[in-house]
């Protein structure tokens, strides 16, 4: 193993396999107070010895790692626990250590070992030069005594956030395959669901039995529900995957559309809707999907209100923004923060849906360069949401 006089352009002062500073800081440290030029921290695992931290002051390259003489140099080191404290090889009064550092090609070193609190050796500090150097050995073992419980820390810290990171990486993975696989069954459903509601209200309108007529608009009104999930599904994953959500805007006069939301709850639910719609409303927007946020509003307040409470509806015009508000009777503790209703998969107890619903609304609102609100007031909570005139 010999001194490289040229300097690596591509070797920095700092290797850190710990990834954070405090290892670095130390060795830095270290050699400014030892005037020592290079520095290491090695750690072991099992059996296995591995560099966690290189400190070189002249990024130089000193010490030629796969050598014969590099390995020699640490089968003697793991021999003991006792430190070794070498200023000068020419005055060192251990033969051994004198030709091996020679052979080296250094002129001093120090060698601590890193004990555990079950005083097992897990790693060491080295540091050496080619030259002679001056230092305290009593101020040595006091600063030694403290970085050994510093590097423990590092050692301890750096391994449980590569853990979490590990973990994380696997639930991004999971996460990214669920949107996927959501994405697929959404668009592979779309079709048939298509199709369903189609035969439904050609069954409704060539029919003459009107219980079977009936028939036919009851799976026609579910179909269009399972059309709005599938397409909250194909909005999710569109958002997850970083895609705008496609639509186009147009000037929509609100009141049909409402109203015509409202008489399909009123087959299908028995909840008392008291609606106030300071009309007429006109609002450029994407009618398909601005209808879709409504009904998921209203669908949510049906599902976590209580089912003998009234449901109030109000939309208007205030300041420049078209507001559609929907007020229940709380049957169930809402989340202390109240943005988390509007994260995906977030799902009121009891529910069977796939708590997306007020997440597409927010993004529907966003789409329109809108936004989602929510009141709390008392037993009651309020979900405005707004969207700009223009």
């Amino acid at each position: 193993m010999t001194v490289q006089n040229n300097i690596n352009q591509q070797n920095n002062k700092y290797t850190d396999n710990g990834e954070i500073n405090t290892s670095q800081k130390i060795l830095e440290t270290m050699c400014n107070h030892t005037q020592m030029r290079y520095g290491m921290i090695r750690k072991k695992e099992g059996n296995k010895w591995d560099n966690w931290c290189v400190y070189d002051y002249h990024s130089q390259q000193i010490i030629a790692q796969n050598s014969d003489t590099y390995v020699k140099i640490y089968q003697e080191i793991r021999k003991g626990f006792a430190p070794i404290y070498i200023d000068n090889i020419d005055i060192c009064a251990e033969r051994q250590w004198s030709e091996l550092l020679q052979e080296f090609g250094l002129k001093s070193y120090i060698s601590y070992p890193i004990l555990n609190k079950n005083d097992a050796i897990i790693g060491h500090l080295s540091f050496m030069n080619d030259k002679p150097v001056q230092f305290d050995r009593v101020k040595l073992e006091t600063l030694f005594t403290f970085c050994n419980d510093l590097i423990i820390t590092d050692f301890s810290t750096t391994t449980e956030r590569q853990h979490i990171k590990s973990i994380l990486d696997q639930e991004r993975n999971y996460s990214k395959n669920r949107d996927l696989i959501l994405f697929s069954l959404a668009h592979d459903l779309n079709n048939p669901v298509s199709i369903i509601k189609l035969l439904s209200q050609y069954l409704g309108e060539n029919l003459e039995n009107k219980m079977q007529k009936n028939l036919a608009k009851k799976i026609e009104e579910v179909s269009i529900r399972m059309k709005g999930v599938i397409d909250d599904i194909l909005d999710f994953s569109s958002s997850r995957f970083g895609r705008e959500i496609e639509g186009y805007t147009e000037l929509v006069n609100m009141e049909p559309l409402i109203k015509q939301i409202l008489s399909e709850f009123e087959v299908m639910h028995t909840h008392l809707i008291i609606t106030n719609l300071r009309l007429p409303l006109y609002v450029n927007c994407d009618k398909n999907k601005l209808g879709r946020a409504i009904v998921n509003l209203i669908s949510n307040a049906i599902k976590h209100g209580a089912t003998d409470k009234e449901i109030k509806i109000n939309a208007f015009i205030e300041e420049d923004n078209f507001v559609f508000s929907v007020t229940n009777q709380i049957s169930a503790i809402p989340p202390p923060n109240t943005s988390d209703l509007f994260k995906p998969f977030v799902r009121g107890s009891g529910s069977k849906g796939l708590g997306l619903g007020l997440y597409v609304t927010k993004e529907i609102a966003k789409f329109h360069q809108g936004d989602m609100e929510v009141v709390i007031e008392g037993e009651k909570i309020t979900f405005k949401l707004f969207i700009p005139v223009k």
